[in-house]
């Protein structure tokens, strides 16, 4: 039992040597120290960590945040002691405030701040190596190529160096060229692989660059991670991708319903009306991109554009198909019309335009025809009638082109913009 209580004394004193040993070395090295001056002429920042932990790209303003562990360590020879003077004090975890930092910039940054501020303690050793880990969210500017959306891929570049020191004085060098990737994931139960970003990380690359201006012949030293960023969201083929296929086939019924039928009229505004409305929900997206339009948006404007056709010629073919007409189809545009029948599957309308004119035909006596007698009501009905069947005729003839004029154009479409569909 004795011997338990002295081991806790002895840890006790010992730690109470270890606190006022560390609080000595605190008083001393903050003795005289100003955070504000140089610890040498020329020093030399190893950047050590650069960790990805999350990534987002905002297409609206052209930039892209990242969240990262961002490493770096210096030497400061004012940050130096022996550790047998303090009681074996090799490490020293300080206030950022408190001790000299290079002035690392981001350089396209697109916030106010240059660097965002980190309250998370540097460690220091004491050979005077300083090693500071901040989390960081930077944020960049980034031009975006949305061409290809939503299968688009970005190339940016993150940028940071000294901002007032060139590299005669603060020197950058890149200690490891492998980043880390940690982008959050979840795996389910069922096997299924979840993660939090749309967006995967396809290549990354650190490399250090050196640059002289006419205005100055010293060295500006600067360190690059450069990102290839790909679009990892399979939402979009139901959201997107889905809804536009969709319009382009829909368009059809259009042209299937029959020529007199009004219902063409309304399906076709309704067409209409979804194309404006994803339009309008792209524009939220790629409407800050006006340098280039997405594939998608092409195609749906495209579409659009043939919806309004479509609409167009339906109220030209009722017109057609409803009368009332004078005088029959002339007979320049009755052959092809007869002729065109058989090969667009239009062989009912041909029998019916054929028996109305032999009924017609028949109707009148040939003593009546010879006298040049007035027709009677009964023959006048028949004779609208046969001019409205031809005229339908017509019609139907004019709407099925239309058909298989629209459906080549969809299927070259489809095969188009395929890269993203």
């Amino acid at each position: 039992m004795r011997a338990v209580v002295y081991a806790l004394l002895m840890a006790a004193a010992m730690a109470l040597a270890d606190q006022h040993a560390e609080t000595e070395l605190r008083e001393y090295l903050s003795k005289s120290y100003d955070k504000a001056a140089l610890p040498g002429s020329n020093i030399t920042v190893e950047i050590s960590t650069f960790k990805v932990i999350n990534i987002d790209m905002h297409e609206d303003t052209h930039t892209m945040q990242v969240h990262c562990w961002f490493g770096y360590s210096w030497h400061d020879q004012r940050l130096q002691w022996k550790e047998d003077d303090y009681a074996g004090v090799s490490m020293l975890a300080m206030d950022p405030n408190t001790v000299w930092r290079p002035d690392i910039s981001l350089y396209n940054g697109a916030s106010s701040q240059h660097l965002p501020e980190s309250n998370l303690p540097v460690l220091v050793g004491s050979d005077g190596e300083v090693i500071h880990i901040p989390s960081l969210n930077l944020l960049f500017y980034c031009v975006m190529d949305l061409t290809y959306w939503p299968h688009d891929t970005h190339a940016c570049e993150l940028k940071v160096g000294s901002w007032v020191h060139h590299g005669h004085l603060i020197d950058l060098q890149v200690k490891d060229t492998n980043i880390e990737i940690m982008l959050g994931s979840k795996t389910l139960n069922n096997g299924k692989n979840i993660t939090q970003s749309s967006w995967t990380i396809s290549d990354v690359a650190i490399r250090r660059e050196s640059k002289t201006y006419e205005c100055c012949p010293e060295p500006y030293v600067s360190v690059i991670v450069s990102m290839s960023i790909t679009r990892h969201a399979p939402a979009y083929a139901w959201i997107v991708k889905t809804p536009v296929i969709c319009m382009s086939l829909l368009t059809v019924v259009v042209f299937l319903l029959p020529p007199a039928a009004g219902e063409k009229i309304i399906f076709g505004g309704l067409c209409l009306v979804m194309n404006i409305l994803f339009i309008d929900y792209t524009g939220d997206i790629i409407g800050h991109a006006p340098s280039h339009t997405p594939l998608i948006v092409q195609m749906v404007c495209q579409q659009m554009v043939l919806v309004m056709i479509s609409v167009v010629l339906s109220a030209l073919v009722m017109r057609m198909a409803r009368g009332p007409h004078p005088s029959g189809l002339p007979t320049f545009l009755k052959r092809p019309a007869l002729l065109l029948t058989s090969c667009l599957c239009l062989g009912n309308y041909r029998q019916t335009v054929l028996k109305t004119s032999d009924s017609f035909a028949g109707s009148r006596k040939p003593d009546e025809l010879e006298l040049g007698e007035e027709e009677s009501p009964e023959d006048h009905r028949r004779r609208e009638g046969s001019h409205a069947y031809e005229w339908l005729l017509l019609a139907a003839v004019v709407d099925r082109l239309a058909l298989l004029l629209y459906v080549a154009i969809c299927v070259i479409s489809l095969i188009r913009f395929s890269s993203v569909l």
